[in-house]
């Protein structure tokens, strides 16, 4: 539910998981925190960019965590 805590949790994970040797790149709608040293990408369907897509790309990216 809304205010439940779920981005903020996801968040601080994140961040707990973020090192320098670490590649991370999320996909998100939105992307609702900047968090330095991740690679965030939102959708954009208006630019063909879904989740699927976005995860197609980021497959060959070498990522560690997604």
């Amino acid at each position: 539910p809304t205010g439940s805590g779920k981005s903020t949790t996801l968040y601080t994970a994140l961040s707990e998981l973020n090192k320098e040797d670490v590649n991370i790149i999320t996909v998100e709608d939105p992307v609702e925190a900047n968090i330095d040293g991740i690679n965030q990408v939102q959708v954009n369907n208006k630019a063909d960019l879904t989740f699927a897509s976005a995860l197609r790309s980021i497959l060959r990216q070498d990522p560690d965590i997604i």
